[in-house]
């Protein structure tokens, strides 16, 4: 499995289709495709500042999205997060640290981020409402999320 650098928003409309948020979030700092040995697409992930505007804007990236098709190997989403740190140490020294959250909604524990040594800061809210003017942002998962943070 590698990371390969992505520069178009091809990935963004790949991303969309698939992930059950069917949205890719403005802003993406960077864009990584995930690969397997043979150099298939098996996945893709968007790294962006931290949507909490309380953090560091500058020297913290948010995984603020990551799919992997269903046919991966087990452990596959861990080790894409660590490939993209690598690639992220090596090419953004002056990021310092990442930020991601999982799901209650939709059952996601973080099993991927333990296995990558990340660890729980905390949880966020349940929102009350969406972004009921907008049609497509309606059905949003509004369950509370756990926080997750680790150090490049």
């Amino acid at each position: 499995m590698k990371v390969e650098l992505s520069r178009s928003t091809e990935l963004d409309r790949w991303l969309a289709e698939r992930h059950y948020l069917k949205s890719t979030p403005p802003g993406a700092q960077l864009r990584l495709w995930i690969l397997d040995e043979a150099g298939s697409r098996i996945g893709a992930m968007m790294w962006g500042r931290p949507t909490a505007r309380s953090l560091d804007q500058m020297t913290l990236l948010e995984l603020t999205r990551m799919y992997l098709v269903d046919e991966t190997e087990p452990n596959a989403e861990s080790r894409a997060i660590s490939l993209a740190r690598k690639h992220i140490r090596k090419h953004l020294p002056s990021i310092k640290g990442f930020i991601s959250y999982s799901s209650s909604g939709q059952g996601h524990e973080g099993t991927i981020y333990r296995a990558d040594g990340w660890f729980t800061v905390g949880q966020t809210r349940r929102r009350k409402d969406g972004w009921s003017s907008r049609a497509e942002r309606a059905e949003r998962d509004l369950s509370p999320k756990t926080r997750w943070v680790r150090s490049p």
